[in-house]
């Protein structure tokens, strides 16, 4: 597998509960995940919420994906930056191109 650590795939801010998250491609010694940060104040000055969600994905989840495959499986809130992202694209294209070798 090619060696990567972080891909910030997209962020979205949502104004109605001033919340932020940020989705990233991630791997680690376990494999590839998916790593959702929501950053959202608490209900008190010094309180501030949100939290974290890693999404484990196969060792092979790249195999014939674009980012426009791959982007389907995105909420709306950051299926077009993922379809849109340079890095990811890169990095599939690159990972797939070894495959095939």
């Amino acid at each position: 597998m090619i060696k990567f650590s972080k891909i910030l795939l997209g962020e979205h801010y949502d104004e109605a509960h001033y919340e932020r998250s940020y989705m990233y491609l991630c791997c680690d010694d376990k494999g590839p995940y998916l790593l959702e940060d929501v950053f959202t104040p608490g209900w008190a000055a010094s309180n501030y919420g949100g939290g974290t969600v890693r999404t484990d994905l196969p060792k092979n989840f790249y195999v014939n994906q674009t980012p426009e495959t791959f982007a389907e499986h995105f909420s709306d809130r950051f299926r077009e930056q993922v379809r849109n992202n340079q890095e990811l694209a890169a990095f599939l294209a690159e990972a797939n191109r070894r495959r095939k070798q």
